[in-house]
């Protein structure tokens, strides 16, 4: 222990001598800090995990400047701050000690401070939803509305979740679910396109123990379990069996004394109750029947939830069955997080088909049982509905405790028989005043599935879906229509008018359902026009024209490739929809796309049979788009929840044979980094056998500036924008340069800007005064980044474009800002005639002080469609090079 503290002195005085800002005293067995270290206001970062910490250190009380701290894995009961005191930490790790309740130190922190507390026995008991929040002020929420009411309300409620390809009789299964009397008539069944939800509410008996029993509303619930005569061969699973007899304990009373008579009313938990005492609960089985329509895969992903149990339909018409196993249960699998399975052979009457259970089983480790049934015949069904019930009952959050505050709104809800309500509304429901309680509630409710509440997105966060069929139904009306089928995913967001029902679906919500859409990168809306959208899913899996592919397969590009072992469906057109903005032209189709910028191109595709996907990237700055890309496909792999076996990312050798093949030898990018770890700087080319620096073949992939230019960001705004032409028409300059901001500030905020609207900054148009900038985005700390000036044209007013240029390039910008931009709000009838005498007058216009190098129209490179245009002026200020950007956006209605 001594040596243990001899290190931990050495390494404090290091840090002194040195005024280092971090300091590391894990894994030392201390007790206390040895030394001192209230003077080391220097400190920015601690590390005192894995210690023998009872107390919080009181040296740490007066290191306010600290701004991360980790101190798991010790024995703290409680952390203290100084009272006062205001504490700069941005992330604080108090995991794994023995906290027993939440800590007061929440109270001293701001909202922003990230506390990472799991495994602590607060935690024991909360349901997943609460406990995995991040959110520390979340828990003390849940914990706090049960202690204040009083009492818990037991929830005894779940999915089930059917899925299979189509066709093999899921929707009839489900009302054989429902209705074991349901008589099926052949040819008559319908088709499920989409998701259809049902509801079946089914008493079940439950062990009289927590999680199930509480005093206060089960004491006359509870029953007693008996046989009925045969008592060989009994398992616990026969408790839904017909030979099961259940009693009422009130009809046993007397054989019960008055201590055992009041433990039953005290206690939630009564020692003496054994296996034979149960309590009666009705179970609500909200039934989701997914359509197996192929088109309908990638979008499934979205609804499919953690905490169910799944049914997987089959049917041995065909030989491929294999294909679809391993499509659903590798879906499951991930995306549930190992939520159990039964696999379900359908359509017995006509054939049975033996299969390889036990492989499944052994790759699979979350199927409960296999069962062959038919609808017609209703062979089987009767032991399945035991199954489902069974497995059901046993789901770890059956019985989980939700406030009986939250209940109550969950009910008042449902009572609405509304499809959506406002963010107010809910809030009121609520009665809680508090925003990011609010928020809380919607969070817990939306991760449950009651509702649909995308509470980050600004765009929706004021609408709360409370009936989620809604949303769903209308998603896939529109896949399924065949307009929009046969148009390859595209149509127009005026077309919702036609496509779906006008009363369910009034046109002041057509724009939130399409946003809702965007969200789940279901479609995107075509930059440069009005209304325009794309479903991926229904793209055509061939591309015509395919020539300029070959201009990608070239030995100077960037090729890469992933290998997966299992690839879910969709990967592809979900990042079409992420990177829609890089689209170059036409040049998408299910199955591929080429995405460009003003310096390079890539062509990124997917070939389903070998479960692969490659990527090939042109031009000067390759790797600064091949990082773009590659980040997206990360964010989608983690989406999926694939597992790092489930794919290798494979690199390509740049040996001299392989940098001019076409198909060149491919590293694992792990064995690279392995080879790396263990001291070795070189690896062996398979084909060409020469020897090869192993960071040469990385640095090909890295790129220094892998960040979104902000072009980008102003062309999504704007292209936001027009979707509101309607409402723009009533707004003059000034209030549509505010809504603008509205829609800029979420994509700044990703990268670290703010912005600022009307700042009073620079100088007047004469020069006298002071005048005011439509927007200024700076970082957090204040250093302008760029500036927007925005004004409103219908013809080409020479001297009014004159006038904002000034403004852009002289006026409001002192400093030499290397890009700035101007929007122009177009209403001419004809817009792209205005385009190009604007255009004309930039490429001639001059200035005093100013030198223009050139104009330029960068349209094809940033918008798909001609209603917004994108220009491009290059001048010399003070000899130094700056640019500013015109975008000009078609509010014609």
């Amino acid at each position: 222990m001594s040596k243990n503290i001899d290190t931990a002195i050495k390494r404090i005085q290091n840090a002194k001598e040195k005024n280092l800002r971090y300091l590391d005293l894990s894994g030392l067995h201390l007790s206390q800090i040895p030394i001192d270290i209230s003077d080391m206001i220097y400190l920015f970062d601690i590390n005192l995990s894995f210690n023998n910490f009872s107390e919080f250190p009181k040296d740490l009380l007066k290191l306010t400047n600290i701004q991360i701290l980790n101190i798991s894995y010790n024995y703290l009961t409680e952390i203290d701050l100084e009272y006062g005191a205001y504490y700069s930490y941005k992330e604080i790790n108090i995991s794994n000690n023995i906290l027993n309740y939440i800590p007061s130190i929440i109270d001293f922190l701001d909202e922003d401070t990230e506390i990472i507390y799991h495994n602590n026995p607060f935690l024991e008991g909360l349901p997943p939803e609460i406990s995995w929040e991040k959110n520390l002020s979340y828990v003390k929420f849940y914990i706090d509305s049960i202690k204040e009411r009083g009492n818990v309300k037991k929830l005894f409620e779940a999915k089930l979740l059917i899925v299979g390809k189509g066709d093999v009789g899921k929707t009839t299964l489900m009302k054989l679910l429902k209705n074991p009397e349901y008589e099926v008539e052949i040819g008559q069944e319908t088709t499920t396109h989409g998701i259809n939800i049902n509801t079946i509410e089914k008493d079940i008996y439950f062990p009289a123990r927590d999680p199930f029993y509480n005093k206060n509303e089960d004491f006359d619930n509870i029953y007693v379990r008996d046989f009925e005569y045969d008592y060989e061969n009994q398992e616990e699973e026969r408790i839904f069996e017909n030979n099961v007899i259940y009693e009422p304990l009130s009809n046993h009373y007397e054989n019960f004394d008055d201590e055992f008579k009041v433990e039953l009313r005290i206690s939630d938990e009564p020692s003496r109750i054994d296996d034979n005492f149960f309590i009666r609960k009705e179970l609500k089985i909200n039934v989701w029947d997914f359509g197996g329509q192929e088109i309908m895969y990638s979008t499934h992903q979205f609804f499919l939830t953690k905490r169910s149990l799944y049914l997987f339909i089959w049917e041995p018409r065909a030989d491929n069955e294999e294909e679809s196993f391993d499509y659903w249960l590798n879906i499951i699998q991930r995306v549930s997080n190992d939520s159990p399975v039964i696999i379900v052979m359908n359509k017995s009457d006509i054939r049975v088909k033996n299969i390889d259970e036990t492989s499944y089983r052994d790759k699979f480790k979350n199927i409960i049982d296999f069962y062959k049934v038919s609808c017609i015949t209703k062979e089987g069904i009767h032991n399945l509905i035991k199954k489902i019930q069974k497995n059901i009952s046993e789901l770890p959050h059956i019985g989980d405790g939700l406030p009986s505050s939250w209940d109550d709104i969950r009910s008042k809800l449902k009572n609405l028989k509304k499809d959506y309500i406002t963010y107010d509304c809910f809030k009121e429901i609520c009665k809680v005043e508090d925003n990011s309680l609010v928020n809380f509630l919607s969070g817990y409710l939306n991760d449950i599935g009651d509702i649909i509440h995308l509470r980050r997105d600004f765009r929706l966060n004021n609408i709360v879906i409370i009936n989620p069929h809604w949303l769903t139904k209308a998603i896939y009306q529109l896949i399924h229509t065949l307009e929009v089928q046969k148009n390859d995913g595209l149509f127009n967001a005026d077309d919702l008018l036609i496509y779906l029902d006008g009363k369910k679906y009034p046109r002041g919500k057509h724009h939130e359902i399409l946003l809702f859409m965007e969200n789940f990168d279901i479609c995107f809306k075509v930059i440069g026009s009005k209304n325009s959208y794309v479903i991926p899913a229904l793209l055509s899996p061939n591309i015509e024209g395919n020539n300029f592919l070959n201009e990608f397969k070239t030995p100077e590009s960037l090729k890469f490739q992933i290998n997966y072992d299992f690839m879910p469906s969709g990967i592809i057109e979900r990042i079409i929809c992420k990177l829609n903005n890089y689209i170059e032209s036409n040049n998408f189709w299910k199955y591929g796309v080429v995405f460009k910028t003003e310096y390079s191109k890539a062509l990124i595709h997917s070939n389903r049979i070998e479960k692969r996907i490659y990527l090939y990237v042109t031009g000067q700055i390759r790797a600064n788009l091949f990082n773009i890309i590659l980040h997206e496909l990360n964010q989608i792999h983690k989406d999926l929840k694939l597992k790092k076996e489930d794919l290798r990312e494979m690199l390509a050798c740049n040996c001299n044979l392989c940098y001019s093949s076409l198909s060149p030898y491919t590293f694992d990018k792990k064995t690279l980094y392995k080879f790396l770890d263990l001291g070795k700087s070189y690896i062996d080319c398979q084909v060409s056998a020469e020897r090869v620096e192993i960071k040469e073949i990385l640095s090909g992939y890295k790129s220094k500036q892998t960040k979104r230019l902000l072009i980008r960001d102003f062309i999504d705004a704007f292209s936001q924008l027009q979707t509101r032409h309607i409402t723009l028409q009533k707004m003059n300059e000034d209030e549509r340069n505010t809504y603008l901001n509205t829609l800029l500030k979420p994509y700044l905020i990703k990268r670290g800007f703010i912005s600022q609207e009307q700042s009073r900054r620079g100088k007047s148009e004469t020069g006298k005064g002071i005048g005011e900038l439509d927007i200024l985005i700076e970082e957090i700390e204040g250093t302008p980044i760029t500036i927007f000036e925005g004004f409103n044209l219908n013809s080409l007013a020479t001297s009014i474009i004159k006038k904002h240029l000034k403004k852009a390039i002289l006026n409001y910008d002192p400093n030499g800002l290397k890009e700035k931009y101007i929007g122009i709000y177009c209403e001419a009838k004809n817009f792209n005639n205005l385009a190009d005498k604007y255009f004309k007058y930039i490429k001639e216009f001059d200035m005093p002080g100013i030198t223009i190098i050139d104009s330029e129209d960068l349209s094809k490179v940033y918008v798909k469609a001609p209603e917004i245009k994108v220009f491009r002026t290059s001048y010399n200020r003070n000899k130094e090079k700056l640019v500013l950007y015109h975008i000009l956006v078609n509010l014609e209605l």
